[in-house]
């Protein structure tokens, strides 16, 4: 028997578990402490790079201070050596500034700048922590405001370079007596008192920074602080909470598992690996048509009542539940108490640390088997139908159609789908008609009709269609479902009944019936427009010796030819019919006078007695006709007719036998 997991349940709880959650906290402490350690770390750095500018500030401090005296008491001694001591005290400054220039470049020179801050006589042990500093700060205000500081301080260190060129060259060229040297005298002492305010502001500027670092990292310090031990208290929180709740959950699942149990939807198990049944309930039971009792007995073994064609699947959910302690839920059967077969759904699961029992569900499939076969055969009559068949949305989108009906119109089923059914209509249905279609339905729900629809390839399609709308449980409609029948063949039929209603069968000309409806709409139509028109009998001399001698065969032959002739003879707006026998009546519209009517008479007695040649026999042809015109010679048809009748034996020369109007 096959097994899966018994109960599914819903969860709600954080992703990470209790352990997860532990582990998070211990991470966060470490975080903190290595977090505390790098701020300590970067505070000595930062520290100690102030520091050191601090220390190299005093000694370019110095530097100055002793260029200035040199050169202020080499402008009284003119002694060669104060000279000398003053261009190496400008050499200290010097190197500073060519630090701060090899740090400023795009990549930095570091190895330029720690051979500039040697010559500017700074600790080498300090020398990489000033690099650092400058590196990772010479953006952050304080520190561009000291280098501003620093910048303005070098261009009067260039001065004071000018000052010393201007003094030696006075001192070289004039002598003592230069009045020049006093008023260089007089710059000097100014430079160096602005020299004086530039280092206390850089010395300042500094200690400023000093302050904002160690402000700084301590809120820095502080606030993940707080942030990490509130993560802590968090995520501890949560754990207490998940403890609860887990303690929570196992009752609510105990009760689960009862009521499920209890429950009147699904058959619960407990098996055994051997095939018994420990327990089950009344939905189980009653599926099988087994007792309580037997139940009791033992005598429900899973293995006994599963058919033998599901053993191999059996086995393979046994390996399933060895393996992971729970299987995929799979589709059986189980045999009844009685005998027969029923379908079922079954999932089940080992119980903890046991290798041979466990719970199961079983769901009777029955009725979800009945409905899968009723769609199989609703499918194979809807695809086996020879009929075409059409299913949409409410919205009259295509949803499926059949085989036949693709055929019918020359379309593939993805060609349809998602469309509308207007993809098929000719546009020779009026819109009324569809107003009709969609108001049938809307109030009864089905219509049923003919229309015209078009083939894929461009082909008029007569078609008898049925609609229907489908309805789901509250009313609304779901579907439209169209059953489409080909009627070209009796449309076809039907024409051709008509025309054999209407037209002689040897000639296909218009018959008695045909012209009689073409002279009363031809007197109605002259009528209203004041027109006339001209009724020309014609009737074929000495056609009984043709037949008597030839043939009926030939007759009818030569019948078909005088057809022809007077059909080309005459236009194309009249009307040539038979009416029995070798007679023939053209219909001659819109005339003016005789005059035209005799013209035409001439044109067809001259195209009508044409020699002619059937079936080898040379046969001449002659034709008598008789006249009449509307309104002169009569008002209606009978009348009509009777007068060019008798016109036309008047032409022959003889009178009618009886006496009475041809009709």
């Amino acid at each position: 028997m096959a097994t899966n997991t018994f109960i599914k349940r819903k969860s709600h709880l954080p992703r990470l578990s209790s352990k997860g959650k532990v582990i998070l906290i211990i991470t966060l402490f470490v975080l903190i402490a290595l977090m505390l350690e790098g701020m300590i770390y970067l505070q000595g750095n930062v520290f100690d790079g102030v520091r050191s500018y601090v220390r190299g500030e005093g000694l370019w401090a110095k530097a100055q201070k002793d260029a200035v005296f040199y050169l202020t008491r080499y402008s009284y001694s003119f002694a060669e050596t104060d000279f000398l001591a003053y261009q190496k005290s400008v050499q200290v400054i010097l190197g500073d500034q060519q630090a701060r220039l090899a740090l400023q470049e795009t990549p930095p020179n570091t190895q330029a700048a720690q051979g500039g801050f040697l010559q500017g006589q700074n600790d080498l042990r300090d020398i990489d922590s000033m690099i650092w500093f400058f590196r990772n700060f010479h953006n952050v205000t304080y520190m561009r405001e000291a280098i501003e500081i620093w910048q303005r301080a070098d261009q009067k260190i260039a001065e004071l370079i000018a000052i010393g060129g201007d003094l030696r060259q006075e001192i070289k060229t004039v002598g003592k007596s230069s009045q020049q040297i006093h008023v260089l005298r007089n710059r000097l002492e100014h430079l160096d008192n602005e020299l004086l305010k530039l280092e206390n502001r850089f010395s300042f500027t500094l200690g400023e920074g000093a302050r904002w670092v160690k402000n700084a990292t301590w809120l820095m310090s502080i606030t993940m602080l707080i942030g990490f031990v509130g993560i802590g208290i968090i995520v501890s929180l949560q754990i207490i909470k998940r403890i609860t709740r887990a303690e929570n959950e196992l009752i609510a699942s105990e009760s689960r598992f009862r009521s499920l149990k209890d429950s009147n939807t699904l058959g619960i198990v407990s098996w055994d690996i051997n095939g018994l049944i420990h327990e089950a309930n009344d939905i189980f039971l009653d599926m099988l048509g087994y007792q309580a009792d037997d139940l009791n007995a033992g005598v429900i073994n899973w293995r006994e009542i599963t058919p033998k064609e599901f053993l191999v699947r059996d086995r393979r959910a046994i390996q399933e539940l060895v393996e992971n302690g729970h299987c995929e839920p799979f589709e059986k059967a189980l045999l009844h108490k009685h005998g027969h077969s029923i379908p079922v759904y079954v999932g089940a699961s080992l119980l903890d640390g046991d290798a041979e029992q466990g719970i199961a569900f079983v769901m009777d499939l029955s009725e979800r088997k009945k409905s899968e076969e009723q769609l199989r055969l609703a499918a194979t009559v809807f695809d086996a139908s020879t009929d075409g068949i059409l299913i949409t949305d409410p919205s009259a989108s295509i949803i499926s159609a059949n085989q036949a009906l693709c055929s019918m119109f020359g379309y593939e089923k993805h060609e349809l789908k998602g469309k509308t059914p207007r993809v098929l209509q000719s546009g020779t249905t009026p819109d009324e008609k569809y107003r009709e279609i969609w108001d049938s339905l809307n109030q009864q729900g089905y219509w049923q009709g003919d229309i015209i629809d078009r083939h894929k390839n461009g082909a008029l399609l007569p078609m008898r269609l049925s609609i229907s709308s489908v309805k789901d449980p509250h009313g609304e409609v779901s579907h439209f479902v169209a059953i489409l029948s080909d009627i070209s063949q009796r449309k076809a039929e039907e024409a051709q009944l008509r025309h054999m209603a209407h037209h002689d069968t040897l000639t296909g000309l218009p018959n008695r019936v045909l012209l009689n409806d073409r002279i009363e709409h031809l007197i109605k139509r002259a009528n209203r427009n004041q027109s006339q028109f001209a009724i020309l009998f014609f009737d074929l001399n000495n056609f009984k010796p043709i037949n008597d001698l030839f043939g009926h065969t030939v007759g009818d032959k030569l019948l078909r030819v005088v057809a022809d002739r007077l059909t080309n003879a005459v236009r194309s707006s009249d009307t040539v019919a038979r009416i029995g026998g070798d007679e023939f009546i053209v219909l001659v519209e819109d005339i003016e006078d005789r005059y035209i009517v005799n013209g035409i008479i001439d044109k067809t007695l001259m195209a009508v007695a044409r020699p002619c040649r059937i079936d080898e026999h040379d046969i001449e042809i002659s034709i008598s006709v008789g006249t009449s015109i509307y309104p002169s010679d009569g008002l209606d048809m009978i009348s009509l007719i009777h007068h060019a009748d008798v016109a036309m034996y008047s032409m022959k020369g003889e009178s009618r036998p009886d006496g009475q109007p041809r009709r």
